[in-house]
């Protein structure tokens, strides 16, 4: 709550959001496998970071 006071946001215009969350988050999921698993599946390359245009790991946290 200290950061919506920060960014001057007023705990009344987010309460109905809030109140959703008081007992923790709702159940949820879904699926999407990603453009970049898809094509690596479809192209057979064993590794996502060869797939992807600009990876993050530890090793590399910038473009």
């Amino acid at each position: 709550m200290n950061k919506y006071k920060r960014k001057n946001i007023s705990l009344e215009s987010i309460e109905w959001f809030a109140k959703h969350f008081k007992y923790g988050a709702p159940p949820h999921g879904g699926f999407n496998i990603g453009i970049e698993r898809l094509t690596m599946q479809l192209l057979n390359i064993p590794n996502i970071r060869e797939e992807t245009l600009f990876p993050k790991d530890p090793e590399r946290l910038l473009p």
